[in-house]
């Protein structure tokens, strides 16, 4: 043979040592076993194949530089202390047809003693293609995990657990100490992958610039698999001389009911999703038929997935920033329904899914819980749907999926229409529609006759929460002529909270000419006032300033009705004026004060 391979002494008991090709040495046969006081296997060829077991007692096995060695039974480093205990800077893998196990003392941190350094998990079928961690396992830190074929699991515990969680305990854990975002080579990595994934605990050493893909699961039987999760590391400070390692799986959401999960009112969720088409009876996000218009829309969260993601550090950085994505199967994120947005909307917000960390959706990124202007008086976050992923996140946790289906998602509820009409120059009728309502208690009816102070003059139900468009009317039957009137509406939710309508003014006709008080008064900008003339006519504006002087005209041409006029006053000074207003020979004078 090429090279010299040392057993030094010779206690090797149970094999047969077979040459084979150059820089080659076959053990075929019963376990291989160092079993004495200070023993020493060395492997400084190729390849030592082991086809059963390995076992190593109170020896010491160096496995060194390029080199393989590959079993296909199990492995057990039953080491004491002190120099005996296996070290490497080679290759281990795990290949053939039947179940393997991985026991005795594998959780080194130092040097390249008691840890792999490259695990290969070479499995060409579904036969035989798990690898049990009866203890914790470590990686060299610089070192890698590679699935080297076509099949392969590396389960964190004896057996699968095969009750409905599917998740088991999972006490021990993979870990794999080299920070470099490339440390795993060859996993699986779409979504609810059945091969080629870690079936429990996996800890990845992290620093603070690259993307950590924990190719993490549970039994292929239950759920989909592998139920991934990716970390994306934007920025990471540790206390002085320490580094970190997160620590990922997979388990039965904590708290079961999706409502307790959430932090309080934190079922509610605001954004501006888009718009639709007031023409029908629905506004879900379903029906969205525009991009983002200026109102926030509100999803209502009614369901989440069974499972959560936990995250955790086995070392407290000082800070960090890092943007999470998971990656359930399909069996594991259809447990629940998603309103699916219209398409105009779908290219932003394809579906209403939220990602939660600490039953918080959206993470520290969300605003609120706090009111806005659109749905009154609900407390809720503002949080667009996050789908898979959540960004800028300052901690780490546990992360669960919520959805909110259609029924339970609202876009903008806004007046459609809000008008009032004379009836034969008697009374006013006023007639309003809403496209939806969302908690709508009812409306005030409120009238004024100098547009600032404004009365309750009728109540008028509403309808709660509808999806369907709603008509109201009232007749407003005590009025009098030449009195201009002032109307709006003052919507109140169930939980008194209230917002107003526009303002709509109307005088019935009579035979008198009329100028309303100018307004807003006093101002910075140009007000307006209402003119009422019982014929056509032209209307002339004199401003007169403190001293009696004219310092400015303007003319109008009214019709027979109420005029709704502009004043241009923009060019006075700061400020008392008197408005002189002349319309066929009659004087009407009003007060005004630019500010």
């Amino acid at each position: 043979m090429n090279k010299l391979y040392k057993i030094i002494p010779i206690y090797l008991l149970y094999y047969s040592l077979t040459a084979q090709a150059a820089n080659e040495l076959y053990v075929k046969g019963q376990a291989a076993t160092i079993a004495a006081t200070t023993p020493t296997l060395y492997n400084n060829g190729s390849l030592i194949h082991v086809n059963g077991d390995i076992t190593i007692e109170d020896g010491l096995f160096v496995n060194t530089g390029s080199n393989f060695l590959e079993l296909s039974g199990n492995w057990a480093n039953n080491q004491a202390s002190g120099n005996n205990k296996y070290e490497s800077d080679g290759y281990e893998r795990f290949f053939g047809t039947t179940d393997q196990t991985i026991s005795g003392v594998m959780n080194g941190t130092t040097a390249n003693n008691n840890q792999f350094y490259n695990l290969y998990i070479s499995k060409t079928s579904t036969t035989g293609e798990y690898v049990s961690l009866l203890n914790n396992v470590h990686i060299n830190a610089a070192g890698t995990l590679q699935f080297s074929d076509s099949y392969g699991i590396i389960r964190t515990q004896a057996s699968t657990t095969t009750t409905p969680d599917y998740t088991g305990n999972y006490t021990n854990e993979l870990y794999i100490q080299n920070p470099s975002a490339s440390a795993i080579v060859g996993h699986s990595a779409g979504a609810g992958a059945t091969t080629k994934y870690i079936e429990g605990k996996l800890r990845r050493q992290a620093n603070g610039t690259d993307t950590y893909f924990f190719p993490i699961g549970v039994g292929k039987a239950g759920l989909d698999g592998m139920e991934a999760i990716s970390i994306n590391m934007n920025a990471l400070s540790m206390p002085s001389g320490s580094t970190t390692g997160l620590l990922a799986y997979i388990q039965p959401a904590a708290i079961g009911l999706y409502s307790s999960d959430l932090i309080t009112n934190g079922d509610v969720l605001f954004y501006d999703i888009g718009g639709y088409d007031v023409a029908t009876s629905n506004n879900n996000f379903s029906q969205c038929v525009s991009g983002p218009e200026g109102y926030d829309d509100v999803a209502l969260i009614d369901q989440a997935i069974t499972h959560e993601w936990i995250v955790t550090p086995n070392i407290a950085p000082t800070s960090v920033d890092y943007d999470i994505t998971v990656v359930p199967g399909t069996i594991l994120e259809n447990q629940i329904s998603y309103a699916v947005m219209g398409t105009p909307c779908n290219t932003l917000y394809p579906k209403a899914q939220y990602l939660a960390r600490n039953g918080r959706i959206g993470g520290n990124t969300s605003f609120g819980p706090t009111y806005i202007f659109d749905v009154p008086n609900v407390l809720g976050l503002v949080q667009a749907p996050t789908l898979k992923t959540i960004t800028g996140q300052d901690g780490f946790s546990r992360f669960r999926l919520f959805g909110a289906t259609d029924d339970n998602t609202s876009l903008p509820v806004e007046l459609l229409s809000f008008t009032l009409t004379p009836i034969n120059n008697q009374y006013f009728l006023l007639n309003w529609e809403t496209a939806s309502e969302f908690n709508n208690a009812g409306f005030y009816v409120q009238r004024s006759t100098d547009r600032s102070n404004f009365e309750n003059i009728a109540w008028i139900a509403g309808n709660g929460t509808t999806n369907q468009a709603q008509q109201y009317t009232y007749a407003d039957r005590n009025v009098e002529q030449n009195i201009t009137y002032y109307y709006r509406l003052q919507q109140i939710d169930i939980n008194h909270a209230y917002k107003y309508s526009n303002i709509l003014s109307g005088r019935l006709i009579g035979t008198a000419f009329e100028v309303t008080d100018v307004h807003p008064n006093p101002s910075t900008v140009n007000p307006q006032v209402d003119v009422y003339a019982p014929n056509n006519g032209l209307l002339q504006t004199s401003i007169i300033d403190v001293l009696g002087r004219e310092v400015g005209h303007q003319n109008f041409e009214l019709n027979r009705s109420i005029n709704a006029l502009t004043l241009n006053l923009s060019y006075l000074a700061k400020a008392s004026y008197l408005l002189r207003f002349n319309y066929d020979n009659h004087l009407i004078t009003k007060k005004f004060i630019k500010n």
